[in-house]
């Protein structure tokens, strides 16, 4: 049994949530890969949420994920002309979640219809161009101080919570019992940030803002997923809408 998660400072607080048990059983692999991974009965996964859009016989834990409702996100916006955006550059730790929603982003935002550029390194903090960048580097070297939240600005369009990791499985039977041990581990803990160990610059301003940060999923985080899903058919990126199977 194998459980696959992306490395990122809000799955280590997730995690610190586990037991000694739960723990050994997880993988840290990139965003990218992990619903690729996830293709036999005995695996489970924490995959971007619109790796759903491809990916629609999966089953979806209803209780389990990361959701966002504030400033504190995963990926971050850099701008460098506003008026005049015409590609977005993308790095770091890059899934579906920043290749097709920002897309939806730049044309709600701007009425922009931008060319992604995805990088293979990380853009220098003095880059004169417009980037996002997914996972921790958004942390470090006070990179934090010139971003915006890539989730504030779903939640503004969608109106709800914005989850961006979802835990999903092609076994059904396997989602509900490490979906419920998850639940439960959550239910009996706190979001223990101290006990994570990182040198990331943004410390303090991740630690002012985890109060709206989430993992046990409710009513208005499925709303948001849901939500996503209705924006994609509306932009043509889903022929049509997919009803996502929740356990």
């Amino acid at each position: 049994m194998k459980i696959f998660f992306p490395q990122n400072i809000f799955t280590q607080i997730l995690i610190n949530q586990f037991d000694k048990k739960l723990k050994s059983e997880i993988v840290f692999n990139p965003s990218a890969n992990i619903t690729s991974l996830i293709n036999g009965n005995d695996t489970v996964g924490l995959i971007p949420v619109t790796d759903l859009l491809t990916n629609n016989d999966l089953f979806v834990s209803n209780s389990v994920g990361i959701s966002f409702e504030g400033p504190l996100s995963n990926s971050y916006i850099y701008y460098s002309d506003k008026n005049d955006i015409n590609e977005i550059k993308i790095a770091g730790d890059v899934s579906t979640v920043e290749i097709i929603l920002s897309k939806i982003l730049f044309n709600e935002l701007y009425k922009k219809d931008v060319n992604i550029n995805i990088q293979t390194k990380l853009p220098v903090k003095e880059n004169n161009n417009n980037y996002i960048i997914a996972g921790d580097d958004n942390f470090r070297d006070d990179r934090i101080n010139t971003a915006i939240s890539f989730a504030e600005e779903v939640v503004e369009i969608i109106s709800a919570p914005f989850v961006n990791f979802i835990l999903a499985s092609p076994n059904p039977d396997l989602l509900k019992e490490y979906s419920d041990k998850m639940k439960t581990s959550l239910n009996n803990g706190k979001q223990n940030f101290s006990k994570v160990d990182f040198d990331f610059s943004g410390a303090s301003f991740i630690q002012n803002n985890l109060d709206k940060v989430f993992f046990n999923l409710m009513d208005q985080d499925i709303e948001g997923i849901n939500q996503l899903i209705r924006l994609s058919f509306y932009y043509g990126i889903l022929k049509d809408i997919i009803e996502v199977k929740f356990i």
